[in-house]
């Protein structure tokens, strides 16, 4: 009888196991394709090269409603005490209303750390 209850339960068990592993599989697979989308860090040298990921940042958020951006060279700066990039884009973007679009001007505040070099702070400002 204890042979019997054994037979029984490895079934059962080969199938806990099965889904174990193809749990496990699916969480790998989705972590692997998440680290894809994480950032990669370089030192930013310059005010350019922080730009280009703001660039990035800004795309991203208005897609085809952006009509145009341009670089803010008065307000833009690099802070040395916090050693971080402060830059700034002025921006148009088309806004509907319903049954009419709008063009609004805005504008985009980026940070970039300059060992990290990527976009650390993201702002839309109405204006």
């Amino acid at each position: 009888m204890n042979m019997a209850k054994r037979e029984k339960k490895f079934p059962l068990l080969m199938t806990a196991l099965s889904l174990l592993l193809i749990l496990v599989t699916l969480i790998t697979l989705a972590l692997a394709t998440g680290a894809a989308d994480k950032l990669t860090a370089f030192n930013a040298r310059s005010i350019g090269d922080a730009s280009y990921d703001c660039e990035d940042k800004i795309h991203k958020r208005f897609e085809e409603d952006l009509i145009s951006k341009y670089f803010d060279n008065f307000s833009s700066r690099y802070e040395p005490e916090k050693r971080q990039y402060v830059v700034y884009y002025r921006v148009s973007v088309n806004v509907d209303k319903g049954s009419y679009t709008e063009v609004t001007d805005m504008m985009a505040k980026c940070i970039v750390w300059e060992r990290l070099g990527y976009v650390s702070d993201f702002q839309i400002i109405k204006i």
